[in-house]
């Protein structure tokens, strides 16, 4: 009599793959990342009638977006005349809408970091926000190079690794990963760029972000660059470092656009007030 076979472990990202594109398919997403603050600071902007002092009080409901928002508005990136503010309505004026977004992006991103989901990999989402902060300021800075709007770069650069959020904060429903560091990172190195882009086609962006979204990963960009998706691969590859899909194995890349370093070295100090801003 043959001995039964050893049953197949059914591979785990087949399961979340399969698990998500259900939820996705009925328009059943969950993700803690845009809530309370974000939430309220879209709704007003969705507003055509919005302005400064409608946009300042939605702001000021949140004690920690309105010191961001002010903090932003007294940079170097965005101050440069030194003139500095203390009001978030005059901030939310020199700041701009898209900036306002922004750093509401911010703030919802520092509460995910402690949403009970997330806990166990704590270390992995610290990881991954602060290559988005870093990317963000990048991108802002590239854009300007490019002649594209800093202020959608940044916002691109925030929600560009999405997608790796959206996985971990699913990974607690599968047991099987547990002890199985290697296969979380198979999945969400193979499928954080996909699943963002996915999972933002219900937050109305434009076709730009989404680009840059799904492709920031391919390593294949214009130089100098000529579309949003260029800005972001350009920062996500600077950034190489920080990028929490990188194997610890793989030395990070060392990027071959002496032009371009030469410009971001220029702008150390912007670069530095902006990743204060929005990774502290």
């Amino acid at each position: 009599m043959n001995a039964r076979a050893p049953a197949q472990v059914a591979d785990p990202s087949f399961r979340i793959l399969q698990d998500i594109a259900k939820d996705l398919a009925k328009g059943d997403i969950s993700f803690p990342t845009f809530s309370a603050a974000t939430v309220e600071v879209r709704k007003a902007l969705e507003d055509p009638n919005v302005n400064a002092d409608k946009l300042a009080r939605v702001v000021s409901r949140e004690p920690l977006l309105s010191a961001k928002i002010v903090r932003m508005a007294n940079s170097v990136a965005l101050n440069p005349s030194g003139r500095a503010v203390a009001d978030v309505r005059t901030a939310v004026i020199r700041v701009g809408q898209s900036n306002v977004r922004s750093v509401a992006v911010a703030v919802a991103y520092e509460q995910l970091r402690a949403d009970k989901d997330l806990q166990k990999h704590r270390a992995r989402a610290e990881a991954a926000w602060k290559h988005s902060a870093n990317v963000a300021a990048h991108a802002y800075v590239i854009a300007k190079l490019a002649r594209l709007s800093p202020d959608e770069a940044m916002f691109a650069g925030l929600v560009h690794d999405i997608g790796y959020y959206y996985l971990l904060s699913l990974s607690s429903r599968y047991p099987e990963l547990e002890g199985h560091e290697d296969a979380l990172d198979d999945v969400l190195r193979n499928w954080h760029a996909s699943v963002g882009q996915t999972v933002l086609h219900s937050f109305s962006l434009t076709p730009a972000v989404m680009e840059a979204v799904g492709d920031h990963e391919a390593g294949t960009y214009n130089m100098p660059p000529a579309a949003m998706k260029d800005v972001v691969c350009l920062a996500n590859l600077v950034c190489d470092a920080t990028n929490p899909i990188r194997p610890q194995s793989r030395p990070p890349i060392e990027l071959d656009e002496p032009e371009l370093i030469a410009y971001l070295a220029a702008a150390t100090e912007q670069l530095g007030s902006l990743q204060a801003i929005l990774h502290n």
